[in-house]
């Protein structure tokens, strides 16, 4: 009977492990505006917990420590920065407790929905299982903001493993990246450009040109991309005109290459948004204070609770309905308390990983020229803090940083390490090049590749077309047609 019940305890914590776990993940990817409504509704939900006020102040926390989430509301910890004179530079970190006096922040936005929100939006209306709910939505959350995902299904199948504790593989998120690919707009979450295209005019009434396209698109994109229309149609079997004629009706008009730049565009233009950090600079002092603002509100285990726990603790005979009442609160404690701490943990994890950033980007921050951003993975900053990458990738996802110069996303200051330059500095490079060409002679994306390299930049011709597209810059054909 000792062995079974030991047996229980030890599966009950796992559980309670796994949950609180799986609770972290969802709460690290949230920013301040979708915690609050997160934070109302775990409070409506769970009958112990509830927001501090100013009453509670006085009711005395000794009997029960683990009450609330109560500790100092502003902690200084100090870290050596990896600037050459070794100085120290002062990371303020607010803590979840505010006080009267707290300086409370509003967004700087109106909030329009964003990419992630308008596919969530229609993942809902879908018939889907908790699985694949769990699996769609964690491929949501990985497009990029300009529609592409970029990261391959066996890590999305491991985030959601380790994250939300549903084991899958990379064939069900395989399968569920078909799901969110049909949703609008037309072409989200492919992988790359020719999928894209393919996504968008598989979706267009079948007709001959659309066929055509279709055709071009799929056998021939490096040709298309190449405008070798001559040599398209002979393989075709049609003509040049005819191949030019459905490239501009179907293709160049027809189809959009970044299909969540509308979504992009309307929130820098005007969703704004409340950065979830400050980065102070004291440049007399070569110092560098980071702050992470202090929106979360305090949260505790009402007094009732407390009390009717700890009475419950210290009975031994109980009535079979005590009994039951007891499970109950105990229930109820134990949900709050978890959530209590995993709050704990949120601000925690977010404050270390941006302490971690502007350790290895000091540079970037003390000058505010992105040519000083250097090459960084968030593998790098899962290792400073202790974490795992993907506890990192929700860490950053959807935050943002108050600068003297503006506001930056967390996104923005990783790149891959090329040839020890970061991709901020090969885009400059790039940008340059493109500018000071022969406009009635533009550079192709290999005549492009060629002189990254003898800057020293070892790419190949389809990263740098990668990059290009990236910067909005149209194709070397396009630019020659519109310098004339």
């Amino acid at each position: 009977m000792a062995k079974q019940g030991l047996t229980l305890e030890q599966k009950q914590t796992q559980r309670l492990a796994l949950e609180q776990q799986r609770l972290l993940g969802m709460v690290l990817e949230k920013n301040d505006a979708e915690m609050a409504e997160f934070i109302d509704n775990k409070v409506n939900e769970i009958q112990a917990l509830e927001k501090k006020s100013d009453e509670n102040d006085e009711y005395d926390n000794s009997q029960d420590h683990d009450r609330g989430n109560e500790h100092p509301s502003e902690a200084e910890v100090s870290a050596e920065t990896s600037g050459d004179d070794d100085t120290l530079a002062w990371y303020r970190y607010f803590a979840n407790n505010r006080s009267r006096d707290d300086e409370y922040y509003t967004p700087t936005a109106v909030n329009e929905k964003s990419l992630q929100e308008f596919l969530a939006d229609q993942l809902g209306e879908l018939e889907l299982d908790e699985t694949q709910q769990m699996i769609a939505r964690a491929i949501v959350g990985n497009i990029e903001d300009n529609g592409y995902l970029r990261r391959s299904a066996a890590e999305i199948a491991d985030d959601v493993t380790f994250n939300d504790g549903y084991v899958v593989d990379a064939q069900q998120v395989e399968q569920m990246l078909e799901v969110v690919q049909s949703l609008d707009p037309p072409g989200i979450a492919a992988r790359n450009l020719r999928e894209c295209m393919m996504l968008q005019l598989q979706r267009k009434p079948r007709n001959a040109e659309v066929e055509m396209a279709l055709t071009m698109v799929d056998k021939h994109f490096d040709e298309m991309g190449a405008m070798r229309f001559d040599s398209i149609g002979r393989k075709m079997g049609v003509t040049k005109e005819q191949l030019e004629e459905v490239f501009r009706r179907q293709i160049r008009r027809g189809l959009n290459p970044f299909p969540g730049n509308a979504f992009e565009s309307r929130m820098d233009s005007s969703q704004q948004v409340t950065p979830d950090f400050d980065v102070e600079i004291d440049e007399d002092n070569d110092r560098l204070t980071v702050t992470l603002r202090n929106n979360i509100p305090t949260l505790q285990i009402s007094e009732s609770y407390a009390l009717m726990n700890e009475r419950y603790k210290k009975t031994d005979s109980l009535s079979v309905k005590e009994t039951k009442e007891k499970k109950q609160i105990q229930d109820a404690f134990q949900r709050a308390s978890m959530f209590i701490e995993v709050l704990k943990q949120r601000q925690e994890t977010l404050f270390n990983t941006m302490s971690a950033i502007v350790k290895c980007q000091r540079d970037y921050f003390m000058s505010g020229d992105e040519r000083d951003l250097k090459p960084l993975g968030q593998q790098q900053i899962a290792d400073m803090i202790g974490k795992d990458v993907s506890v990192v990738s929700r860490a950053v996802s959807n935050k943002y940083v108050q600068l003297p110069w503006g506001i930056k996303s967390l996104k923005s200051f990783f790149s891959e390490d090329i040839n020890g330059a970061s991709r901020h500095e090969v885009y400059d490079d790039l940008k340059k090049l493109i500018d000071a060409e022969d406009k009635a002679h533009p550079l192709s994306d290999d005549a492009l590749c060629d002189r990254l390299k003898e800057m020293g930049y070892k790419l190949e011709r389809r990263t740098v077309a990668k990059y290009r597209e990236a910067l909005k810059i149209p194709s070397s054909s396009v630019r020659r047609k519109m310098a004339k």
